[in-house]
């Protein structure tokens, strides 16, 4: 049955991972630089911005590549390794924690819930929500 299950997340994040590609969605790779600008404003501490800048290019890079990382993420579920998928899935479809708090934090900023909604084509917020579905049945 868990073979069964890894094949299904397989699946659904294999075509996920294919539509956040090509409708070209990417994750919330301009709050990552807002806040890369910012921080200096809040700490003159070199360690911490250093750190908190190589953490948040390695963010960056993941939202830009998010539809192969899911399609890794949903073979390594289908290979058992099903904790680490999860959060490659998550990672790559932007649909973490983090990523949802960064949606609320424009939405409340700009006010505008259209815009954010039509940030990605329908496509793209297909591969989404089933890269959600992936996870979620991972």
């Amino acid at each position: 049955m868990a073979h069964k299950r890894g094949l299904v997340v397989f699946v659904i994040s294999v075509i996920s991972g294919v539509l956040l590609l090509v409708s070209g969605t990417r994750g919330p790779s301009g709050i990552f630089e807002l806040i890369m600008q910012q921080l200096p404003s809040f700490t003159d501490n070199t360690l911490i911005l250093s750190l908190a800048s190589v953490a948040i290019l390695v963010l960056i890079t993941l939202s830009w590549v998010g539809g192969i990382i899911v399609i890794f993420g949903g073979y390594l579920v289908f290979r058992n390794h099903v904790g680490t998928g999860k959060l490659m899935i998550s990672l790559g479809g932007g649909i973490g924690l983090p990523w949802l708090i960064f949606v609320l934090f424009t939405l409340f900023t700009t006010s505008s819930i259209t815009e954010v909604l039509t940030q990605h084509s329908v496509v793209g917020w297909t591969g989404i929500l089933l890269a959600f579905l992936a996870r979620t049945l991972a």
